[in-house]
C-alpha cells in the first residue's frame, strides 16, 4: 500500500499529491504505522532492548476521576472550608485537584481546589458525614442517576448507574494510588508536559497518571525522544507535525518502549532533576542542566548523531561533542 499525506485540503491537486514521492504502510502485529523507512528504522532501534511501559509500571497507569458533575463535586477552599466547619470528618474526604491546563513539569501550582471524593469502592455512609450531605443535598435533583425504567427526555440528573447519589459516577477502586508517588499529564495536548507528584494531588477523567517514583521515566516523558516518538505513534487532532493536539491513549501508552536503567543511572537523574528544581526556585537558566538530561536519552537509547538530529534538527552540540 502506497499512502500520500494530505497536509491541507486548500488547493487540493490529487494528481499533483500523487504524482509525488509516496510512502509505505507498513502493518505488524498490532497496529498499522504511516511512517518512511527512516522513522521506521529508528523506531525499532528505540524499541530494542526495552520493556513497555505496561510492564514498567507493572500497568498502574489509571484514567483519572469521572464525577459525572465537575461543577459540583470540584470546589473551593471557601466551600471546603464550610464543610470542613460543619463537620470535621469530612476533611477526609476533600482531597487537594489539579486542574488538567495547569500540570507543568516543573512548577504545578497549588490553586487550592479540591475534589470531594466520595467513591463508590469506598461504600460510604452519607448520614455519618453530615458536613458533605448538607452540601450536596442542595444538588439532589442534579446528581441522581437516571433510572433504568425512566423513558422521559427531560432527566436532571446523572446517566444511569450503580452508584448512589451523593458519589462520584465511576467507581475509581484505585483511589488509593492518588496518594503515592505519580507522574501526571494531561490526555490532549500539543505540548504535553509531565508532572512528578509527591503531593498526593487528585486529577479528573482528562488526565491520567502513571504510578511510579521513576526520576528516569518523569525525564524520558518530558524528553525531545518522547516528543518525537508521540508525534509518530499517537493519533492527534490535525497534522502532530504542526500544532495538531495528540492523544495519550492508554492503548498506545502500555506499548511506549522503556529502557531499564541501574540504580546508580537513577540516581543520577533524582541529581539532575533537582539541581534543576533548586536553580528555577532561584530564577536561574537551566537550559545547559535540561540539555545534559535530553542527551543522557539519547545515549541510553544508543542513537548516532545522525539520528539524534532527525529527532531534534536543532540539536545544539556538534558530532564531536555528542
Amino acid at each position: 500500500t502506497k499512502y500520500y499525506p494530505v497536509k491541507t485540503l486548500e488547493n487540493l491537486n490529487l494528481f499533483a499529491l500523487t504524482s509525488g514521492r509516496h510512502q509505505k504502510v507498513i502493518k505488524d502485529e498490532t497496529e498499522w504505522k504511516f511512517v518512511d523507512n527512516s522513522q521506521e528504522s529508528l523506531l525499532n532501534k528505540i524499541s530494542t532492548n526495552t520493556v513497555s511501559l505496561k510492564a514498567f509500571s507493572n500497568d498502574r497507569i489509571f484514567r483519572g476521576i469521572t464525577t459525572g458533575a465537575n461543577h459540583i463535586f470540584i470546589i473551593d477552599e471557601n466551600i471546603k472550608k464550610q464543610i470542613v466547619k460543619f463537620d470535621p470528618q469530612s476533611k477526609k474526604y476533600i482531597h487537594p485537584y489539579v486542574e488538567p491546563t495547569k500540570i507543568n513539569q516543573w512548577n504545578t501550582p497549588n490553586t487550592k481546589k479540591y475534589i470531594i471524593g466520595t467513591f463508590p469502592s469506598l461504600s460510604l455512609d452519607i448520614d455519618k458525614l453530615p458536613g458533605l450531605k448538607q452540601y450536596l443535598k442542595n444538588f439532589k435533583k442534579q446528581l441522581d442517576p437516571k433510572p433504568k425504567n425512566y423513558s422521559g427526555n427531560n432527566w436532571e440528573g446523572r446517566k444511569p448507574g450503580s452508584y448512589k447519589w451523593f458519589e462520584i459516577q465511576d467507581n475509581i477502586a484505585y483511589n488509593r494510588f492518588f496518594t503515592e508517588p505519580k507522574i501526571i499529564y494531561i490526555h490532549t495536548a500539543v505540548k504535553h508536559q509531565f508532572y512528578f507528584d509527591v503531593e498526593g494531588r487528585y486529577i479528573n477523567n482528562s488526565c491520567y497518571m502513571i504510578i511510579s517514583d521513576s526520576q528516569f521515566l518523569f525525564c524520558f516523558l518530558n524528553s525531545k525522544l518522547f516528543e518525537w516518538f508521540k508525534k509518530i505513534k499517537f493519533v492527534a487532532y490535525g497534522d502532530a507535525e504542526e500544532s495538531g493536539r495528540a492523544k495519550l491513549d492508554y492503548n498506545k501508552m502500555i506499548t511506549v518502549p522503556i529502557r531499564k536503567v541501574s540504580k546508580s543511572l537513577e540516581q543520577l537523574f533524582f541529581n539532575l532533576v533537582q539541581d534543576i528544581k533548586t536553580k528555577k526556585s532561584q530564577g536561574k537558566n537551566t537550559k545547559t542542566l535540561e540539555q545534559m538530561i535530553d542527551n543522557l536519552i539519547y545515549s541510553l537509547y544508543k542513537l548516532s548523531y545522525e539520528e539524534v538530529k532527525v529527532i531534534d534538527p536543532e540539536f545544539p552540540l556538534s558530532k564531536e561533542e555528542y
